[in-house]
């Protein structure tokens, strides 16, 4: 990234920070995507329960008169504010904490054994280091030699959620149970 895009996105911080957390939300993250003809400024915004449109919206708004007056971006630039998304990136080691367990993707700066992509679970985070169980086994990496790292989000299949909602006590709805048949079977 260059030397513009990171004193960009450090304003950029100073200028959303505070009106997302006035919302009870928090800032997810912020990249600038794109070559130099027109980027996109994408800011990805988090709260307790998620975040809806008219939220995204109101820090669109907001962000874009900021922006208008204060002009960290030179020329123009498509904005976006949105929620992570179920397959979030990960902009900072301290938000991996609550996916441990969880199935990540990395790309890293340098290769390991020719490689720079490793998708795995997510095992360990321990000062500052990054392990996935990759494999059938346990890789480690410095979050600093981290170039990029998303969170890799699996549907269940009906029958899994049945037999997590039965494990976990809930009762089933009657949509659930298969519709009688006629024929007295």
């Amino acid at each position: 990234m260059s030397q513009d895009n990171t004193t960009a996105l450090a304003r950029i911080r100073e200028l959303t920070q505070p009106f997302v957390e006035s919302l009870g939300l928090s800032l997810w993250g912020i990249e600038i995507a794109g070559g130099s003809g027109r980027p996109t400024l994408r800011v990805f915004i988090d709260g307790p329960d998620g975040v809806d449109v008219e939220q995204c919206a109101k820090v669109s708004r907001q962000l874009g008169m900021a922006l208008d007056v204060e002009e960290p971006l030179h020329g123009a630039y498509h904005l976006e504010v949105s929620s992570p998304g179920l397959e979030r990136r990960f902009f900072e080691y301290s938000q991996l904490a609550p996916y441990v367990g969880q199935e990540l993707d990395l790309n890293t700066e340098e290769s390991l054994n020719g490689r720079k992509r490793f998708k795995g679970i997510l095992t360990a985070l321990d000062g500052g280091t990054v392990t996935l169980l990759f494999e059938g086994s346990p890789v480690s990496f410095p979050w600093s030699a981290i170039t990029k790292a998303r969170l890799v989000y699996t549907f269940e299949t009906p029958e899994e959620s049945k037999a997590k909602a039965k494990a976990k006590g809930k009762k089933i709805s009657t949509a659930d149970k298969p519709a009688p048949r006629g024929d007295g079977a």
